[in-house]
């Protein structure tokens, strides 16, 4: 992640609506952008450690891309 991204990491969309039922997680970022200790607070979000639920999130897994994403030529990789 870039510099660019702002280390409190996400935006309220419209005030506090849904602040206490999304989930927002990240799992492995790199670069300038990616440090987590500054995130928000919320309930739903994340820092995922675990593997086995970053796969539940990837490309193959969450929107089963590996099917459809190729047609439209698209980079993309599948699993973490």
């Amino acid at each position: 992640m870039d510099s660019l991204v702002d280390p409190v990491g996400w935006l309220e969309w419209d005030g506090n609506f849904a602040l206490n039922t999304l989930y927002y997680g990240e799992y492995r970022n790199t670069g300038p952008g990616s440090s987590t200790s500054q995130r928000v607070k919320w309930r739903g979000y994340q820092v995922i450690t675990n593997s086995n639920e970053a796969s539940r999130f990837t490309v193959a897994n969450f929107i089963a891309g590996q099917s459809w994403l190729p047609n439209t030529g698209v980079p993309f990789y599948a699993g973490l």
